[in-house]
């Protein structure tokens, strides 16, 4: 802890603008830097890590003491997470050659896009082959944005269906057989769909032969759910400004 460190709770990853809200820097005039430490600080916590921003990291030699934009901490190891908005520069380099000194410490590199760099400074280059750094592009940015882009409307294609969604949402409970599904929706609906879901990696079938969702289907349904939920409070909420307007 420091300064200027400040621990992320759970809720506050639930939204962005909750987000950006209670951990602005004044600073900071970067709104993807900001966006790139909510998308580490909301994996670090599914992974039950203790999350904080601005974490200075100080090893044996003090001189190599270093501030990470986000860290997860779990049974006394570190994840250091570094967003890297304008590449890979020389402080990053430093940070890193610490970083592989360290026993108790990874490194995950954020960026916003493929660099095409042709050659990477020697620690990063050996924190990446030894295992110590990893390379994460979000998707949203430059070249990869079109797959990204293309996978996502699969997702919401798959599930902006009624009947997959009666099929999905109960499973969030426990798991559920054909049969269960067969007295509520068409039997030939039934088969059709679970074998779109189960191709999409969203359900499992149990030894017992009954499905369940998958880690995937878990988190992707929670998030589509979530999502759905904060759009209907939008749009209540903004039929409300309007008969107050009128």
């Amino acid at each position: 802890m420091s300064a200027e460190t400040q621990r992320v709770s759970p809720q506050d990853i639930l939204d962005y603008k909750i987000f950006a809200r209670k951990h602005q820097n004044p600073t900071e005039k970067s709104e993807l830097r900001q966006f790139e430490r909510f998308h580490a600080a909301r994996h670090l916590i599914s992974q039950e890590m203790d999350t904080y921003l601005d974490a200075r990291l100080t090893a044996d030699d003090p001189s190599s003491a270093l501030t990470v934009d986000v860290c997860g901490v779990k049974n006394g190891i570190l994840t250091a997470v570094f967003c890297q908005t304008a590449g890979l520069d020389e402080l990053l380099a430093k940070s890193i050659e610490t970083i592989n000194e360290s026993q108790n410490a990874s490194a995950v590199i954020l960026l916003p896009r493929e660099l095409d760099q042709p050659a990477l400074k020697e620690s990063i280059r050996v924190a990446l082959e030894r295992g110590k750094a990893t390379l994460e592009v979000l998707g949203w940015f430059g070249d990869t944005f079109e797959e990204t882009f293309r996978e996502t409307l699969g997702l919401i294609e798959l599930l902006g269906n009624e009947t997959r969604m009666r099929m999905l949402a109960p499973l969030l409970e426990k798991s559920g057989a054909k049969k269960d599904y067969r007295t509520r929706i068409n039997p030939k609906l039934v088969y059709h769909n679970i074998s779109a879901l189960s191709d999409a990696g969203l359900l499992d079938e149990n030894n017992e032969g009954t499905y369940e969702l998958s880690q995937f289907g878990k988190t992707v349904l929670a998030e589509f759910i979530t999502f759905l939920e904060k759009t209907r409070k939008t749009l209540d909420e903004s039929k409300t400004k309007e008969v107050k307007n009128d």
